[in-house]
């Protein structure tokens, strides 16, 4: 990170965390919720809880922007022996965060407007495909991002980067495999946490 402060990373960077760690609270109560396994069930879990659903749509997509203003402002700050590298990784991340909020107010729209189950199940269904293209991307985007970074970062962060990157890859199975989506409770947290920690490190710098 450059010598200053940078306060807008560490806030775009807190917000995506906080923001997308209360979306996946708020559906406590929807088990199937971005699961391949039956989207009847999770259209119902909308229907009956739609206030939450609703909550949660906004905290996604909200938290989706902000995790991209971060991706793009942290690669540009970051000290790197490969800044292209981490500008690539940056970039990529930031694209897959912005394709994941546009799918994450589907939701929303099950909750709210009256239509064909078909139709409610195809919202649910491409806003879950879009949950797995981010989730590649987000994993592409960490290992070119922490494979970039210089010795001024310590190698346990990068290798926690490393490491949410390469869980996240299989995530690209997420539309078709109940275990692939599973890997979300183990490369979610992973992500998180190395998000946070470079967040703080801005706000420290």
């Amino acid at each position: 990170m450059s010598a200053p402060r940078n306060t807008p990373v560490a806030l775009a960077g807190l917000l995506g965390v906080a923001l997308n760690v209360l979306a996946v609270g708020l559906l406590w109560n929807s088990p199937h919720a971005y699961q391949p396994s039956d989207l009847s069930q999770w259209r119902l879990e909308v229907l009956l809880q739609p206030s939450l659903a609703l909550l949660s749509a906004w905290a996604f997509t909200v938290g989706l922007v902000a995790l991209a203003v971060f991706a793009v402002m942290f690669s540009d700050a970051a000290v790197a022996t490969r800044p292209a590298w981490a500008k690539l990784g940056g970039l990529v991340f930031a694209f897959g965060a912005l394709l994941d909020a546009a799918g994450t107010m589907a939701p929303a729209v099950v909750a709210r407007f009256a239509m064909p189950v078909t139709v409610a199940e195809a919202l649910l269904g491409g806003s879950l495909a879009l949950d797995a293209v981010f989730n590649v991307l987000l994993g592409v985007g960490l290992v070119c991002l922490n494979a970039a970074l210089g010795p001024a970062w310590p190698r346990w962060f990068r290798a926690l980067g490393l490491l949410a990157g390469a869980v996240s890859l299989p995530l690209a199975l997420q539309l078709q495999s109940s275990s692939a989506a599973r890997l979300l409770a183990v490369s979610g947290p992973l992500w998180l946490s190395w998000v946070s920690v470079a967040a703080i490190r801005a706000w420290r710098a």
